[in-house]
Formats: C-alpha cells, structure tokens, sequence
C-alpha cells in the first residue's frame, strides 16, 4: 500500500512540472543604484546595497533623485525616490533631541562583502558630485567621503556610467543631535 501512495503521490508531483519558461513571469531590470555608507566623523566605511531598480536607465548626467522631507518638530522623516517611478532609494526618521534610524533599506552589507581593488581610484573633479539635499552652513568634505570607497570594486563598475556620484547627509538626530550618529551617503547610478 505505501508502495502505491508514493507512485501516486511521485506521478502528481511530477505532473505539476511544467518546463515551458515562457510562462514565467522574469522582472528585468535596467538600472541599479548602489548606496555606499560612511561614517559622518571619521569617514570610515561602514557598509552598503545595491538595489535594482524597475525604471528605465536616465541618459541625464545627474541622478534623477527626489526628496520628501518632513523637518522634526519632535519626529520628521526623509525619503529619496528615484524618478519618475518614484523607486524608494532611503528613508530615515529623525528625531529631535533623540535618535532617528534607517528605516529603507532594512540592512545593508558590511565592509568585507565588498571585493577591494589592489589600485585606489584617484578622486573626481568637484564638479562630478551631485549634493543629494544640500543645506546651507554645511561643509561636504568630498575628498574624504571619496577616500573612504575609492578602493572598491563596484565604485570603478558604476563609475563607468559616466554619471555624478550623489552624497547624502543623514542625521537622525537634529537639536541637540551628536554627529557621531550620523552618515554620509554616496550613490552610484548604473546599468547592471
């Protein structure tokens, strides 16, 4: 009897196989954006993702980022989207006099997940950089943020797109906020 249960139970599962690919849906994606995390202080690399995205690649030289920002009475927030499909890239909370956090993306990847490159990539001219929200009063050193990730492999990958690199400033705490908490940014814009 048991014999018979596992044909039956083998011949139904094999049935439910179907090798005709062409039913499947497969998403493409045409376009990935990598953001890069460094500490706001000391510039110490502390990690990153790459996300694919559904929108088509921009030809623009600049990221096409927009920002939606909710400045702290008690709690604010700040999203980045990439356009036109509005493509969430971040989102942070903010707090004042307190402590914000990373909502979007959930996780990102250590330093080590990362391969290195044996040759540093000398730092772009100023004018390849694309302040992602500036704010007035604040200094953005770019040389630093760039000496921290010019020895990674997927920094000489989406340099090739030939597009500006985006730095961000995210402080999740504002007020009385302490900069040891807070981060840049650097996004990268490619086709995968």
């Amino acid at each position: 009897m048991k014999k018979w249960m596992f044909i039956l139970l083998v011949g139904l599962l094999s049935s439910c196989l179907d090798d005709n690919d062409d039913d499947y849906l497969y998403h493409a994606h045409h376009n990935s954006v990598i953001l890069l995390q460094v500490n706001y202080t000391d510039f110490v690399f502390e990690g990153g993702i790459e996300l694919f995205l559904h929108s088509e690649f921009n030809e623009s030289e600049e990221i096409p980022i927009s920002v939606d920002y909710d400045p702290p009475g008690d709690f604010g927030n700040i999203s980045l989207y990439y356009e036109p499909k509005e493509e969430l890239l971040f989102d942070g909370s903010i707090v004042w006099a307190g402590k914000g956090k990373r909502k979007f993306p959930e996780y990102i990847y250590a330093p080590g997940k990362f391969l290195e490159l044996d040759t540093r990539i000398d730092t772009p001219v100023d004018d390849k950089f694309q302040i992602i929200f500036p704010e007035e009063g604040v200094d953005y050193p770019l040389e630093s943020i760039w000496n921290s990730i010019n020895n990674l492999s997927i920094v000489k990958r989406y340099l090739k797109s030939g597009k500006k690199i985006g730095i961000f400033r995210y402080t999740p705490s504002v007020g009385v906020g302490d900069p040891n908490e807070w981060d840049w940014y650097v996004i990268m814009n490619t086709v995968p």
